[in-house]
């Protein structure tokens, strides 16, 4: 009895280790909700002030700086008006520390921002928590990202060959990424009969965004945005999920549009797999994208992509983390050019509180072209860096 109590609790602490490194919010919410639904039924109201240091020193051919990572402050607030029904709402600001030219290194990588935004907004939603339904409204992580959190793992690297960061953005007008504006319902579907009892709640997601701007397309802008994603995990922590994102674009549009390479509406199909134990974690996604993603220099192209990401627990504290992003336009796509993103990163990070305050260094094997008018390569890039959370 003692050994299955001590194996119950070592399962649900990698859980949540693994959830709270997400860097959605509410994955470690609903985490919460299906490990312990009666203890998350008595918790207590909240009003949380919490922040992330993230800082890096980066070197590459074209030169070493000491940049942000993607550092953040936010308030939470979770009031319980009914048992097991709560009011929700987040804002949570980024920031630039020092210098934000560190993006040469990781242009439209994370999504964290543009250049000359010393300080945006990441996040900035309010929503309705019912016993299998959230119900929310804002600046919010996407349907689609439902998925692509699957890879969404290296520090100051990644979820570009899954389309989450599509054209110089952080998937806010596309919907993919932090969408604008977006209307979205998170369903949890309980199954504990037959061979589907050995599975978690079956997750629905479902959004709605109203016609954004196109990046890239001036004035022109998506007339709506519909996504959504449905995802299947076992009890022994793996994890099979689909997400697609449409937005549509006005025929009368696609003239103009054409210019700059878009000849369609918006379609991203992205399917994923995760697992885990208590000392290790493997996922990988492959993405099919139509008019998303764009050159540095504005040029849309139809593309597919793959990711994968995978860390080990060598000592208590000491991680490996490797893992790779690979992106390429789909054949006859030649306003595209050269255009390609491929890098592997191997790593190390040394934690003192699983991943939410750690060091760390990556080498990224960078092979990748991102100009659709360029030829030479972005060249491995070095880094260490520091992220430290904190809350009160």
């Amino acid at each position: 009895m003692e050994e299955s109590v001590r194996q119950e609790i070592e399962d649900e602490a990698t859980r949540e280790r693994e959830s709270e490194a997400a860097e959605d919010p509410l994955i470690t919410r609903q985490t919460e909700k299906t490990d312990n639904p009666v203890l998350h039924e008595i918790m207590p109201d909240r009003f949380t002030l919490y922040g992330s240091l993230r800082l890096r020193y980066r070197e590459s051919q074209t030169g070493t700086i000491l940049g942000d990572g993607g550092s953040r402050l936010g308030i939470d607030d979770q009031w319980q008006f009914k048992t097991n029904y709560w009011l929700l709402g987040r804002l949570e600001l980024g920031f630039n520390l020092l210098d934000n030219l560190d993006l040469i290194f990781d242009p439209g990588g994370q999504g964290e921002s543009s250049f000359g935004d010393d300080m945006f907004t990441r996040l900035a939603y309010v929503g309705l928590e019912t016993p299998n339904m959230f119900l929310l409204y804002g600046k919010n992580w996407s349907t689609y990202y439902q998925v692509a959190s699957f890879t969404d793992r290296f520090q100051g690297a990644g979820a570009g060959a899954s389309g989450t960061f599509n054209a110089g953005t952080d998937g806010g007008p596309s919907g993919t990424g932090r969408a604008d504006q977006v209307l979205q319902t998170r369903i949890q579907v309980d199954h504990p009969w037959g061979p589907l009892s050995r599975y978690n709640p079956f997750s629905l997601n479902v959004q709605f965004q109203a016609g954004e701007k196109i990046p890239h397309a001036q004035d022109i802008r998506y007339n709506y945005g519909i996504g959504g994603s449905a995802i299947l995990e076992s009890k022994d922590n793996f994890k099979v999920g689909i997400a697609v994102n449409y937005t549509n674009i006005d025929r009368d549009d696609l003239r103009a549009l054409r210019l700059i390479g878009i000849d369609n509406d918006d379609l991203d199909i992205l399917f994923g797999a995760q697992w885990f134990g208590s000392k290790w974690y493997v996922a990988t996604t492959f993405s099919w994208l139509a008019n998303h993603m764009a050159t540095e220099d504005g040029i849309y192209f139809d593309a597919w992509g793959s990711e994968g990401y995978g860390h080990y627990q060598l000592w208590e504290k000491i991680w490996f983390v490797g893992g790779w992003n690979y992106l390429e336009p789909l054949k006859g796509e030649q306003q595209a050019g050269n255009y390609i993103l491929q890098y592997g990163i191997l790593g190390l990070r040394y934690t003192f509180n699983d991943f939410k305050r750690m060091i760390y260094a990556n080498i990224r094997f960078d092979r990748s072209i991102l100009h659709s008018t360029a030829t030479d390569t972005v060249g491995n890039v070095y880094t260490v860096g520091i992220r430290w959370d904190f809350d009160w």
